[in-house]
């Protein structure tokens, strides 16, 4: 089940992503010597500007009292108080919930008790807190894109080494690719004489047999070399393993030979055509779901950015442990999973 909260983070997003909740930090002015608080008669063990976290919270059966949970709550706070809420970022959340709540709901008759168990892991005491967290999720999405998008230049070199880039397809379906029947060996020559003459776009509207992308003149949308491995987490269900990695090996503009992929579902012909491979370009791409991919691609090729992003917001607040214990849980968590302060 926790895939389910990880694989619906950014809503539009296929696999990706995972996603991948990575990016607190301790701020370096923090000293374990901090005297003790209390809000509502519980004892404060952290506050982040006006936010306290209490030992309660902490101790609350459903949010074990460990390292992974006080980081979570750590970075909630942050991204909350961060990223101002918007009717934008409301309607995101909201649409995101349903769709946690659509999907568990159809693994689990007590998805909600699941669904609880795992919101405790990020920090949240109840089912009722899911659209806090979908909120508190679109909201870090916004975060990490405004920071990319200000320092893009400087961090675009470590994801390019992947080759994003954008690309369309034609499929053929076939009994055998080793023995056309006299139908498909025809219909194979009509697509490779039209590619001569006419648009890529205007061959798939004609032959492409590919239902998810046949009425959007073949878009398959965004592949890197994460998605040459049929295994890859990233990997693009539209476009096989097979078909990604001859795109790899393209330039803009150009088109494959014949791809043969053969599946369970049967076996295919393939074509692919790369339509895009600048990554400002595919970064700032008006299709939200390229967009998103190119944004978790960009965070995953270097395992430190999401960290260094959050600690550039949390350095704008006043963070404060009030809890010796406390923060030598978080300390350690960070060290371990992070290595540390950078």
């Amino acid at each position: 089940m926790t895939d389910v909260l990880r694989n619906n983070w950014f809503v539009v997003l296929i696999a990706v992503i995972i996603i991948c909740f990575i990016g607190y930090f301790i701020y370096d002015t923090n000293k374990d010597n901090v005297s003790a608080k209390s809000s509502n008669n519980e004892q404060v063990v952290a506050s982040i500007n006006k936010d306290d976290i209490t030992a309660k919270d902490l101790y609350d059966e459903s949010a074990p009292y460990d390292g992974s949970t006080i980081y979570n709550m750590y970075k909630n706070a942050v991204v909350d108080q961060s990223i101002e809420t918007t009717k934008d970022l409301k309607k995101q959340a909201n649409t995101l919930e349903a769709n946690i709540k659509s999907n568990a709901s159809k693994q689990s008759d007590d998805y909600e008790s699941t669904l609880t168990s795992e919101l405790a892991k990020y920090g949240y005491s109840s089912f009722d807190d899911l659209n806090d967290y979908c909120l508190t999720s679109v909201k870090e999405k916004e975060m990490n894109k405004r920071y990319i998008t200000k320092h893009f230049e400087d961090l675009k070199t470590a994801w390019e080494t992947k080759s994003p880039r954008t690309v369309s397809i034609i499929k053929m379906d076939v009994s055998d690719a080793d023995n056309l029947t006299e139908t498909e060996t025809k219909k194979k020559s009509n697509i490779e004489t039209a590619l001569t003459k006419e648009s890529f776009a205007d061959v798939v509207k004609a032959f492409s047999e590919d239902s998810n992308t046949a009425n959007k003149k073949g878009f398959a949308g965004y592949i890197d070399t994460d998605s040459t491995t049929s295994t890859s987490s990233s990997s693009n269900s539209t476009v096989p393993a097979a078909v990604a990695t001859a795109a790899i090996s393209l330039q803009k503009g150009d088109t494959s030979d014949w791809i043969t992929v053969t599946t369970s579902s049967g076996t295919s012909l393939y074509k692919v055509y790369v339509k895009e491979t600048d990554s400002s370009k595919i970064f700032n791409a008006k299709n939200d779901a390229v967009a998103n991919q190119a944004l978790y691609a960009i965070l995953n090729s270097d395992s430190s950015l999401s960290y260094k992003i959050l600690k550039s917001y949390a350095k704008k607040l006043d963070i404060k442990f009030n809890d010796k214990s406390t923060k030598k849980k978080f300390d350690s968590y960070v060290e371990t999973t992070y290595g540390g302060d950078q």
